[in-house]
C-alpha cells in the first residue's frame, strides 16, 4: 500500500522517528486508519469474544476505522463521530483494548491540534463515555475499570496537550531567534554604515580642507603680488572644495540618520603614524608642534586608531574653522589611557560652526566606543582645544 511505503521510506531515512514526527507524517492518517480497522477486527477473536469475524463486524470495524483518515483536519468532529460508532462495536463483538487504543489516539489528537479549552471540554465529557463503555464491555462494571480507563484517556489527553504547549513554545523561541538575527544584521548594517560616515569625514573631509585652505592662500599670495588671473583659478578651486566640503557633510549627516550605537572601529592609521598626518598638515600652511610621551606602536589597534582619528579631526578643524598659523598636539601614553590634546592659540573664523558639527560628535563617539571621553571647546576666551581620554583597558580596546 503506497501509504505505508511512504511511512517506511520516511523511518528508513531518518534511521529513527519520534511520536511527533510519527503522526504527523504527510500518510500516516491512512495507515492509522487501517491499523484502526484490522485491531478492532482481531481484538475481540485474540480475546476469544468471538469465534470468527461476521459481515456485520467487518461493516461496523470499516465504518469505525475510515474517519481517522480526517483526525487532524477535525479532531472534534472525527472523536464526536467515532465514539458512538465504537460504543456500537463494543456492544456487538468486544474489541476493549482496540477502542481503547483508538479513544487514546483521538483525544490525543484533539490535544495536540486544539487549545487548552478545548481539551479541558473533552476531558470533562470523556468521563461519562468511558463509564458507558465499562458498563457495556464488563460483566460486572466496577469503579477500578472506570478510573483505570478513564486514567488512559485523560492521559493521552494531557500528553497532547503537553505537545501542543512543547511546539509552541518552540515556535515562539524561533520566532525570538529569527528576530534576534533580523536585529543583528540591521546592527550590523548600521555600524558599517556608521563606520563608512567616520571615515569619508576624517579621509575625504581631511583632505578637501587642506585643498581648501592653500588654495585659498595662494590665492592672497597671487593678489598682494599683483596677478589678476591665477587668483581667479585659485578662488574657483577653493570654493568648489569648500562646496564639496558642504556636500561631504550632508552626505555624512544621512549616514548617520538614526544611529544609536558606539562607533565601530575598523583600524587602518594608528598613532605611529602621526608624524606622517602633521607632515600632511603643515604643507597645508599650518605649523603643528608635535609632542608623544610612550610607545605609540605598542598601543591596541583600536586605540591608536581611535587616537590618529581624532588628532586628524582636531588638526582638520582648526585648519578649517582658527585663523592659528601654530597648533600644538600632545599625546601622553601610560599604562592605563592616552591622553590627546590638540591645541591651538587662533580665534574661530567667520561664519564657522564647529560646536556641535559632525566632526566633534565624530571624535567623543570614537572615544566612547573605548570607554574614553573627549571633550572641545574654547580655552580661556580664545583658541580651540580638544582633549581626549582612552583608556587602556576599555570596552572597545581589546
Amino acid at each position: 500500500m503506497p501509504a505505508f511505503r511512504a511511512v517506511a521510506r520516511r523511518v528508513a531515512g531518518t534511521g529513527r522517528l519520534g511520536v511527533q514526527g510519527l503522526l504527523r507524517a504527510p500518510d500516516i492518517d491512512q495507515v492509522l486508519a487501517v491499523l484502526a480497522f484490522i485491531a478492532l477486527l482481531v481484538d475481540p477473536v485474540l480475546l476469544h469474544k468471538v469465534t470468527h469475524v461476521t459481515p456485520v463486524m467487518g461493516v461496523l470495524a470499516f465504518v469505525t476505522a475510515l474517519p481517522l483518515v480526517a483526525r487532524r483536519r477535525f479532531p472534534l468532529g472525527v472523536l464526536g463521530i467515532v465514539i458512538p460508532l465504537l460504543l456500537a462495536c463494543l456492544v456487538v463483538f468486544h474489541p476493549n483494548r482496540a477502542a481503547v487504543g483508538i479513544v487514546m489516539l483521538l483525544v490525543f489528537t484533539v490535544g495536540l491540534e486544539g487549545g487548552r479549552f478545548r481539551s479541558l471540554v473533552v476531558g470533562a465529557l470523556m468521563a461519562p463515555v468511558v463509564t458507558a463503555a465499562v458498563l457495556i464491555t464488563g460483566q460486572r462494571g466496577n469503579l477500578l475499570d472506570v478510573i483505570a480507563y478513564s486514567s488512559l484517556v485523560l492521559g493521552a489527553l494531557l500528553a497532547g496537550e503537553a505537545l501542543r504547549a512543547r511546539q509552541a513554545l518552540g515556535r515562539a523561541l524561533a520566532e525570538e531567534a529569527a528576530h534576534e538575527r533580523e536585529a543583528a544584521a540591521q546592527h550590523r548594517f548600521d555600524e558599517e554604515r556608521l563606520a563608512l560616515a567616520h571615515e569619508l569625514h576624517d579621509v575625504i573631509g581631511h583632505a578637501l580642507v587642506a585643498i581648501n585652505v592653500r588654495a585659498a592662500a595662494a590665492a592672497r599670495r597671487e593678489r598682494k603680488a599683483g596677478r589678476a588671473e591665477a587668483p581667479t583659478a585659485l578662488d574657483e578651486i577653493a570654493s568648489a572644495s569648500a562646496e564639496a566640503l558642504t556636500e561631504l557633510r550632508t552626505a555624512v549627516k544621512v549616514l548617520r540618520t538614526a544611529q544609536d550605537g558606539p562607533a565601530p572601529l575598523h583600524p587602518i592609521q594608528d598613532m605611529a603614524s602621526l608624524a606622517d598626518l602633521v607632515a600632511g598638515v603643515e604643507a597645508a600652511g599650518l605649523a603643528v608642534d608635535l609632542d608623544v610621551t610612550g610607545r605609540p606602536a605598542a598601543l591596541p589597534a583600536s586605540v591608536g586608531h581611535a587616537g590618529y582619528r581624532i588628532v586628524q579631526e582636531g588638526l582638520t578643524n582648526v585648519l578649517r574653522h582658527s585663523t592659528a598659523r601654530r597648533a600644538q598636539v600632545r599625546v601622553e601614553i601610560d599604562d592605563c589611557a592616552v591622553i590627546i590634546e590638540v591645541a591651538d592659540d587662533g580665534r574661530k573664523r567667520a561664519a564657522s560652526f564647529l560646536t556641535g558639527g559632525q566632526g566633534v560628535r565624530g571624535m567623543q563617539e570614537r572615544a566612547a566606543a573605548l570607554g574614553g571621553t573627549c571633550e572641545a571647546g574654547l580655552v580661556n576666551g580664545a583658541g580651540w582645544r580638544v582633549r581626549a581620554r582612552l583608556p587602556l583597558g576599555g570596552k572597545g580596546s581589546g
